[in-house]
């Protein structure tokens, strides 16, 4: 069957229709902007209403994976109730009209690391309590509890994928995450603010990796009505470190300006170890070898 992939155009979602098309499966992006010039032979439904989920034609067992969402960690809501308005409502309903037209399938929804929070306990499992700083990480929690709750009274497969660091992607412009830009900052000579020191540890995983997982997530199946996945390397690298490191692959210097940390989460290293038992997958890439070939070292 297709394998659909909504918000084809945007960053991931471009990196996951074009890894399955090259892979050979009969993938199928559904967005509202049309592909990068360089999506040339990839195949989209172009439409202004994503998430009414009118356009998936007598709608079987399909598989969707779901990227179609808030944008960037960025946007800032009032309150929750505007929140739950613009974003949250919005993607609950998307799976209730594809239920309504018949759909029992396989929804693979990309969540975020940021959902955890603050934790002294790393690496980070999935068990581990929720604790959103974020409007962003809030929303993609309130989204996994009503997918689950879907995915349990209607008896679709759910798997949520709590999405570290990615970088790497083809179409990722100068502030997609935090690896494009400082690699800005680096090119442009533009200052780079260095929050707290840069002692905190994030988890980095190239996009040729992310993509590996997300095929084997539409090809293995994995018992249960929910399954939660960690997607990252395990490994934890400071902002200091990275900043150190990205000048020595590429060349150059950064212009680092330091300021006291405010409202940003701790250290966040993911535990993958669910992820390798249940699809028998592993990262590849290091990222120090991620970093040569974003920059062409």
């Amino acid at each position: 069957m297709t394998i659909y992939v909504t918000g084809s155009s945007g960053v991931l979602g471009f990196e996951i229709l074009s890894h399955l098309h090259g892979a050979g499966f009969d993938a199928m992006g559904v967005a509202r902007r049309p592909l990068p010039r360089s999506g040339r032979g990839l195949r989209q439904i172009s439409t202004p209403e994503v998430l009414t989920a009118g356009w998936m034609p007598r709608p079987r067992g399909e598989t969707i994976v779901h990227c179609a969402g808030l944008p960037s960690p960025r946007v800032h809501f009032n309150d929750f109730a505007e929140l739950s308005r613009r974003e949250i409502e919005p993607q609950l309903r998307f799976a209730e009209k594809l239920l309504a037209k018949g759909w029992r399938g396989h929804m693979v929804y990309l969540s975020s690391a940021g959902v955890y929070g603050d934790t002294d306990q790393l690496p980070i499992t999935e068990d581990a309590p929720l604790a959103a700083k974020s409007w962003y990480a809030l929303q993609k929690m309130a989204v996994e509890q009503g997918l689950s709750f879907l995915a349990q009274r209607y008896g679709f497969r759910l798997t949520i994928l709590r999405v570290a660091n990615v970088y790497g992607a083809e179409t990722a412009g100068p502030s997609f995450g935090v690896v494009t830009i400082l690699l800005d900052a680096l090119r442009s000579g533009k200052p780079f603010r260095l929050f707290g020191g840069g002692t905190s540890l994030r988890d980095y995983i190239h996009v040729s990796d992310f993509c590996a997982l997300v095929e084997r997530c539409c090809t293995v199946q994995i018992p249960g009505p929910v399954t939660v996945l960690n997607v990252g390397t395990g490994v934890g690298t400071s902002l200091a470190d990275l900043a150190e490191l990205l000048p020595r692959v590429a060349g150059g210097s950064l212009d680092l300006h330091h300021e006291p940390q405010a409202g940003e989460v701790g250290s966040s290293v993911l535990d993958i170890s669910r992820a390798r038992a249940l699809l028998q997958w592993a990262p590849r890439v290091t990222l120090e070898d991620g970093l040569r070939h974003m920059v062409g070292a």
